[in-house]
């Protein structure tokens, strides 16, 4: 029986490793009291934003560099647009200038304005060096691993919010899962010996 347990937390873990993580589409954000909430979002390429009206005064979502604009919008109305390049995308609104904005396009290629970097040269065939960059070397952004950050253990992939707030990783919400039914079904059969 204790096996049994065992091999489910081992295929549980397994999953945890193999299986993608979710990736957050799209974004929203709120128009009221003359700000942008939240006023910063992250998204994918190929997401889109939506941005929806809730205060009373007439607003805008006007890109800095004009590349899209809603017109006016009015309470209740909403403006979506889909950004398919990675990049940073300021905005702001027309009849209020001071309400500002951005939307961050990561990963998926290269930022809109830049060329995709060089491809890196071969080694030589002789060399029998070999060099892997440690784990504190990943993008703090896109993992979550205090451990990892400090040059050892596991990363695992965080979860992209675009509100802002404070959410549970699916990842870690999952590993404790496993954890809680190893160490519960490791007490269930140690109470079946005690006996």
């Amino acid at each position: 029986m204790r096996r049994l347990a065992v091999l489910a937390c081992a295929v549980a873990a397994a999953l945890l490793v193999v299986v993608p993580p979710a990736r957050a589409a799209n974004a929203s954000v709120s128009i009221q009291d003359f700000k942008f909430t939240p006023q910063t979002v992250t998204i994918n390429p190929g997401e889109t934003v939506t941005w929806t009206h809730q205060g009373t005064a007439n607003h805008t979502v006007t890109a800095d560099d004009n590349s899209f604009d809603s017109g006016t919008l009015t309470t209740g109305k909403t403006f979506s647009h889909t950004f398919p390049s990675s990049g940073t995308f300021t905005y702001h609104c027309n009849v209020h200038p001071s309400m500002t904005g951005s939307v961050t396009v990561t990963g998926g290629g290269p930022p809109a304005s830049q060329p995709p970097a060089a491809a890196p040269e071969p080694a030589p065939a002789s060399s029998t060096t070999t060099t892997i960059a440690p784990p504190a070397a990943a993008d703090a952004g896109t993992t979550t691993s205090t451990t990892a950050a400090a040059g050892g253990g596991v990363a695992l992939p965080a979860k992209k919010t675009s509100s802002g707030s404070d959410s549970v990783s699916p990842w870690l919400a999952a590993l404790a899962i496993v954890l809680v039914l190893g160490a519960a079904s490791g007490g269930v059969l140690l109470r079946r010996r005690l006996v």
